[in-house]
């Protein structure tokens, strides 16, 4: 977890470069939302707002960036746009279009459920082209947690996936919802996000293990998965949110760990 720097304890030469994106800088709100940016500031100019984000250049997770700046071409259409990314004055920063809109809301019966449904079903189009980025993908990503790569292979596929689903990477606006936060973005099985929005349903929003799958049955790619792939998946959530539950003393990782017993508890019931 980052501690959010204020725009004026920022570095000299690391404002000049945004503002030589931006135009004069009016005003800045840092963001409160999110634990992984150092920068995060929604900054206001002549011309707009701009939402920018960042971390010094050699900072260990300074791929992430490159990440999001390679997926944003593929999600134009579900997620804000970005309008630069620089490396200069010893940090790596992404400007995006301000999107406005609340995090969403996951308890059993928001109207904000279907606003995922919609996304996860447009991401499921997204065409990836060959050699897309520094991408992830899930057979890597979750090969740790189960019994040898074999297993982790019936994870593998080509769709393109967000794989992080908190509440917090979802913003609606009326008429619509934008999904954020890119830092993650994995080549898998397109059962993967419902999957992993099942976790979220039940650890942000309250709900039950067959409540979650339910909204997850709502998705096509969901429908078609094979029941064993899916149980196999749960049960290595389980192993990874242990693993990321010891290491972090903060409450979500706990709720996490919690949902993903559960999840596989219900699975293997069934």
């Amino acid at each position: 977890m980052e501690e959010r720097i204020a725009w004026d304890d920022l570095p000299r030469p690391l404002k000049q470069a945004i503002e030589a994106r931006t135009g004069p800088v009016t005003a800045v709100r840092i963001a409160t939302a999110g634990q992984n940016s150092p920068l995060a500031a929604i900054i206001d100019t002549a011309g707009g707002k701009v939402f920018a984000k960042g971390l010094p250049s050699g900072h260990r997770r300074v791929v992430t960036q490159a990440r999001e700046a390679a997926v944003a071409p593929l999600v134009r259409d579900i997620s804000p746009a970005l309008l630069w990314h620089f490396d200069e004055a010893g940090w790596n920063v992404l400007g995006y279009e301000y999107a406005p809109g609340r995090h969403a809301d996951y308890t059993p019966g928001s109207p904000d459920l279907d606003r995922l449904v919609q996304l996860m079903n447009a991401l499921s189009a997204v065409n990836v082209p060959d050699n897309p980025g520094p991408f992830k993908r899930a057979e890597d990503r979750w090969k740790p947690y189960v019994d040898g790569p074999a297993a982790a292979s019936l994870f593998a596929g080509p769709a393109l996936t967000h794989s992080d689903w908190t509440p917090d990477n979802v913003l609606v606006a009326p008429g619509r919802a934008w999904l954020i936060d890119w830092a993650w973005p994995t080549l898998g099985a397109a059962w993967t996000d419902p999957a992993c929005w099942i976790l979220r349903l039940m650890a942000s929003g309250g709900h039950t293990a067959p409540e979650a799958e339910r909204q997850a049955f709502r998705l096509p790619a969901f429908q078609a998965a094979d029941p064993a792939h899916v149980d196999l998946f749960a049960a290595a959530n389980v192993r990874l949110w242990d693993e990321i539950a010891q290491l972090s003393t903060t409450a979500w990782t706990g709720k996490m760990a919690q949902a993903a017993h559960a999840w596989a508890a219900y699975r293997q019931a069934r």
